[in-house]
């Protein structure tokens, strides 16, 4: 069956303009501030409405903002935004429509997740306290800790998840990332290009102020386009990879995987990079756990061009309508000098300092520390010292240790282990199930150690996705196309 099928595609087709339109509306809204406080209550009033009269919205509409929304900010009115104001809806909602069903749960039923689940919470509750009793400031607190706020979307999407909404969640997603990376795409080719007769500073600033992402000049007019929805971007380049492997002459999903591989060069992120290739590893072993041999050459060969697909692209984007050069990723050097890498490296020995002093229960959110950076956005004439402090940290790990303590970095690991777990027992009967599974989870788990992730909507959501994917209510037949 076709990806985009005459029976199914128009549903992709329909994510696909809203999300068009989302992005159009963002535009508008951020030229036009009074836009923000219509959308947002237009926003909450149809996604209660939808929530209330269809459950699976309950799971639909926060995945959809998700995998568009960056850090949910496209929208924002003061402290409302996008994101904030589909979990208050989502929650109230479900919230008052099973008020007399709370016993029958379906996530109680499914004891070592519950407990894990418990346990999180219960670590995530210390870490507040410890934030109070060190009587860090409450705005640090919130902003530090809020995110973790979005666990709470579990026990709603345990419920309202079923098997036959899984094709509608991979089209929200491949329709998401499309428009994530066409965007990156025609960003990429305006600021490399400079366009006249376009406002590069408004773009900018739309992009930078509605927290979408980071557009960083290097040299040679290379410019890097990184936004944090990327990430989902990859996982749809995954799952295209396993529908195309499945059926190579259609064409639809190699000029996918092609835009989707572009825009992932283009973003430069070393951690995107890295959990790519572990990805596609681990990917690897589980097809040869399920056929017990090596995957077909074919497969390989697959990737090979889709990868080469993409550099072209990005090649023609970045010398289209004026030549620069062949040679376009020399900029991102791999030095220390190198102002990510540098500020991870610096933050490095004194945030592990800091943990060994308090192991176990942690400082708390909103702890700060204090590191010395060659960063030039740091280290300045202002700052010519380059020290700079700081409560959010890169290395996602080491940052849930220090804040929460090694109890609470243990009930991730337990979590993504029985996620791990329950994904290699599906390889036999059900083998796609258990390849987009394995392959999405560790993009989240490897992404982490370099960029914070599961202490954030955008992991914690991948996580919590998958936990209820690889349940017992998606161990049945399932059709992905």
């Amino acid at each position: 069956m076709r990806f985009i099928s005459a029976k199914k595609g128009h549903k992709w087709q329909i994510w696909l303009i809203v999300f068009i339109l989302a992005e159009l509306l963002s535009w508008l809204a951020f030229s036009f501030d009074w836009l923000n406080i219509f959308l947002l209550v237009l926003l909450a009033i149809i996604t209660g409405i939808l929530v209330f009269l269809k459950p699976n919205f309950a799971l639909y509409i926060p995945l959809a903002e998700l995998f568009w929304g960056s850090l949910g900010h496209s929208w924002q009115y003061n402290f409302l935004n996008t994101r904030l104001v589909v979990f208050s809806v989502v929650l109230l909602v479900f919230g008052l429509r099973n008020i007399f069903k709370i016993k029958n749960l379906k996530i109680l039923k499914d004891k070592r997740l519950l407990i894990l689940y418990l346990f999180l919470l219960a670590g995530f509750a210390g870490g507040l306290i410890s934030s109070f009793y060190n009587n860090y400031p409450l705005v640090d607190i919130f902003k530090d800790a809020n995110s973790y706020l979005y666990l709470f979307y579990l026990p709603v999407w345990y419920e309202v998840y079923q098997k036959k909404y899984l094709p509608n969640i991979i089209y929200i997603l491949q329709a998401a990332a499309l428009v994530i990376a066409v965007k990156t795409l025609v960003i990429f080719n305006i600021f490399v290009h400079d366009y006249q007769f376009l406002d590069t500073i408004s773009i900018y600033k739309w992009i930078r102020d509605t927290r979408t992402g980071e557009i960083t000049p290097f040299a040679n007019n290379f410019v890097r386009v990184f936004m944090q929805s990327q990430f989902y971007v990859l996982a749809a380049w995954l799952v295209t990879l396993i529908k195309y492997i499945k059926n190579f002459k259609n064409k639809n999903n190699f000029l996918l995987l092609s835009v989707f591989s572009a825009a992932l060069l283009i973003s430069l992120s070393r951690s995107f990079w890295l959990a790519w290739v572990l990805a596609l590893l681990m990917l690897f072993v589980g097809v040869f756990l399920y056929q017990r041999k090596l995957p077909h050459f074919y497969i390989f060969l697959a990737i090979i061009g889709v990868l080469l697909s993409g550099f072209i692209l990005t090649d023609i984007l970045y010398n289209l309508p004026r030549w620069n050069s062949l040679n376009i990723f020399t900029q991102r050097s791999v030095d220390s000098s190198e102002a990510a890498l540098s500020s991870r490296q610096a933050l490095l020995p004194v945030i592990w300092g800091a943990i060994k002093e308090k192991p176990v229960l942690g400082y708390g959110f909103g702890k700060e520390l204090t590191y010395k950076s060659s960063d030039p956005r740091i280290k300045n004439i202002s700052n010519p010292e380059g020290y700079h402090t700081t409560y959010a940290f890169e290395w996602g790990w080491l940052d849930q240790w220090l804040k929460a303590g090694i109890i609470f970095v243990a009930c991730f690991i337990g979590w993504v282990l029985l996620v791990y777990i329950r994904s290699w027992q599906l390889i036999t009967h059900y083998p796609e199930t258990a390849f987009i599974a394995i392959s999405f989870l560790t993009c989240v788990v490897f992404a982490h150690i370099f960029s914070p992730y599961l202490n954030h909507p955008l992991g914690l959501g991948m996580l919590m996705f998958l936990t209820i994917f690889v349940s017992k209510y998606a161990q049945q037949s399932q059709d992905y196309n």
